[in-house]
């Protein structure tokens, strides 16, 4: 288990992590929304060449359409948690190998477009072997990412679900899910709209899933009311493209 605390100025509590399946816990002390991702750096990477990498991933210009692709090439991104509201707390289990890591929030805030692992969440972490054979109780729903599409549950329940996360695909792949507001469709949603009116979709309250790599896989705890969902993935690809223009938009139903 890894306990960590936001402070402001960076995590709290690092210590020495084993390999195997751990349960991270967040508890953000801080003024502002916190989140946990872990990268893997690829042997030669440094944290200054991965931070370089990782910034115009948050902050995207049109200078950097392949930055997606770029970081999926010098580091494993093996997921983390959701975002933590000041004052809140999140969990999520995550299946770590021997390495050398850096974790960093990915959270921009919209107001300040400042980046919070500016603030000190990036931070080096070494996972150590030998690798244990700990995994963890079976999930209640699956939600696989492919290129480029999502393999989803017939029939979700209202409330909070321990959801078993998987990219099966080649690129890097996360998972946005809102709710699609009265009145609206998924068709609203893969059509795009005209852009002259309000979004179809509540993402004030949507939830983001960690990004991961090829291969990878974790378990998350997530609470959704009833109602119709649209899930969605807004990596681009090499050429730029966000993967929801090439099919990863589709419709989630919990009832």
């Amino acid at each position: 288990m890894l306990s960590l605390t936001a402070t402001g100025k960076g995590y709290a509590g690092l210590g020495a992590v084993q390999a195997g399946h751990v349960q991270v816990n967040l508890k953000n002390a801080s003024k502002t929304v916190v989140d946990i991702g872990f990268f893997r750096l690829r042997p030669g990477v440094t944290d200054a060449q991965f931070k370089a990498a990782l910034l115009p991933v948050l902050m995207p210009t049109p200078q950097a359409r392949d930055a997606d692709y770029k970081l999926s090439k010098i580091a494993d991104v093996l997921g983390g948690t959701v975002n933590a509201l000041p004052g809140g707390s999140v969990s999520a289990v995550l299946h770590l190998t021997p390495g050398r890591y850096i974790i960093a929030s990915t959270f921009i805030d919209e107001t300040t477009h400042k980046a919070a692992l500016s603030e000190g969440y990036f931070q080096p972490l070494t996972v150590t072997g030998p690798l244990l054979n700990n995994p963890p109780k079976p999930a209640d729903y699956a939600l696989k990412m492919v290129d480029y599409r999502f393999e989803l549950p017939a029939r979700v329940t209202p409330g909070t679900h321990t959801w078993h996360l998987s990219n099966s695909g080649q690129e890097l792949h996360f998972a946005v899910i809102a709710k699609l507001l009265p009145g609206k469709t998924i068709k609203d949603v893969t059509m795009g709209g005209d852009g002259a009116g309000p979004p179809p979709l509540d993402f004030e309250h949507a939830v983001f899933s960690p990004a991961l790599t090829s291969g990878q896989a974790q378990d998350l705890s997530l609470n959704l009311s009833a109602g119709t969902y649209a899930v969605m993935c807004f990596v681009r690809s090499k050429s730029g493209v966000e993967h929801a223009q090439m099919g990863m938009v589709q419709e989630l139903r919990v009832k």
